[in-house]
């Protein structure tokens, strides 16, 4: 009978042997390696993170944005390209075999942006034992707002999103329901906590937290970042924000954090609206310049409008006067640690019930409400 219970007990000859996550204390420090992969389902485009071997071999992807480039805005200004970057992350790097499943956290990018807008936040959880996953928002992607900045606008322009209903609802329930499937069978297979789910957003993305989130209560935790409005539902919450951000302004972000139940804002103190994102890293404005200069069938108030949120938060830029007073934004390799530490940190406590969560003093540039 003994020899049966030692049988049983042992695991599967062929089961994978987990490898452990050591991270960091610091949690704005990167954990471990991380891969990447993108996914086809139902029509939505999806980019997953996830905590990879330490065996991992590769390079590091340095994503290439001009996929984004809509072929009728390239017919029109020619053959350009954006610059790239180092991402941090291995293309289709084996899974780390977790000890217990990752907890999972959906991102919805911003008006004009792109499911790869943000890595240097989405890089980040992936490392510290998050499984990641961001969508493409068709109708407020940076495809659809470039055929609009000519005058006749070009086929494709589509400024729908923009104060109107939101197209990303559908693309963040078709990723729950991957991340449904992943977890059952696949390269996924038993490493997904369905259970431990966080939802965050940048800029529109924030606002599609805040409704997905109020309206599917299997998000436990919520983290909108330079957006505006608080959940009604009871949910842990934690708004991050820029005090010198044109787009979402300091004020309204201090009277949603008063709205909400259960929740905190942090704020960094002298960062704009793109701070919570990478798109500053491809020089908007400059190509802008370089790609439009001079044309006469640009449309000046969409062109005005789109530079203005290309800039925000920017190196080289002055924050509007209505939004703060500070005569330049805060360095990005100040604001950075900073979101990175205080999602961390939230998350951690929300979906892992581990560390002390969100406190203030950790930061000179930020301050907790």
């Amino acid at each position: 009978m003994l020899t049966l219970l030692l049988a049983c007990s042992e695991p599967a000859p062929d089961a994978p042997t987990p490898e452990p996550l050591i991270l960091p204390a610091d949690p704005a420090e990167t954990g471990a390696p991380v891969g990447v992969t993108t996914i086809v389902t139902d029509d939505v485009t999806l980019e997953v993170w996830y905590p990879a071997s330490d065996s991992t071999q590769g390079d590091t992807e340095s994503p290439d944005f001009d996929v984004f480039l809509p072929a009728v805005f390239l017919d029109a200004v020619g053959d350009v390209s954006f610059p790239t970057f180092d991402s941090g992350a291995v293309r289709d790097a084996p899974l780390r075999v977790p000890e217990a499943p990752y907890p999972v956290v959906l991102f919805s990018h911003g008006f004009g942006g792109m499911r790869l807008q943000s890595l240097d936040y989405t890089v980040h959880l992936a490392s510290r034992g998050y499984v990641v996953v961001a969508a493409d928002h068709p109708g407020r992607m940076m495809g659809d707002i470039l055929p609009c900045l000519f005058s006749p606008p070009l086929e494709g322009c589509d400024l729908s999103a923009f104060g109107g209903a939101d197209p990303a609802t559908d693309d963040v329930e078709a990723a729950v329901a991957w991340v449904d499937a992943a977890a059952k069978e696949g390269f996924f297979a038993g490493a997904l906590d369905t259970a431990q789910l966080g939802l965050s957003g940048h800029s529109a993305g924030a606002g599609t937290t805040i409704g997905v989130g109020d309206a599917n209560a299997r998000f436990s935790a919520l983290l909108p970042m330079a957006g505006y409005g608080a959940p009604e539902r009871n949910v842990p919450t934690l708004l991050l924000g820029g005090t010198c951000d044109t787009f979402a302004l300091d004020a309204d972000s201090i009277v949603a954090s008063e709205a909400l139940q259960d929740g905190a804002l942090v704020r960094v103190l002298g960062a704009g609206h793109l701070a919570f994102s990478d798109l500053c890293q491809l020089d908007l404005a400059g190509s802008a310049e370089v790609w439009l200069s001079g044309r006469e069938d640009l449309n000046d108030t969409v062109y005005g409008l789109l530079l203005q949120l290309a800039t925000d938060g920017c190196p080289g830029f002055t924050p509007a006067p209505e939004a703060c007073e500070e005569t330049s934004f805060l360095p990005l390799e100040t604001s950075a640690p900073i979101i990175r530490h205080y999602s961390t940190v939230f998350f951690d406590e929300t979906l892992r019930s581990t560390g002390a969560g969100v406190e203030g003093g950790v930061y000179a540039e930020a301050d907790v409400r």
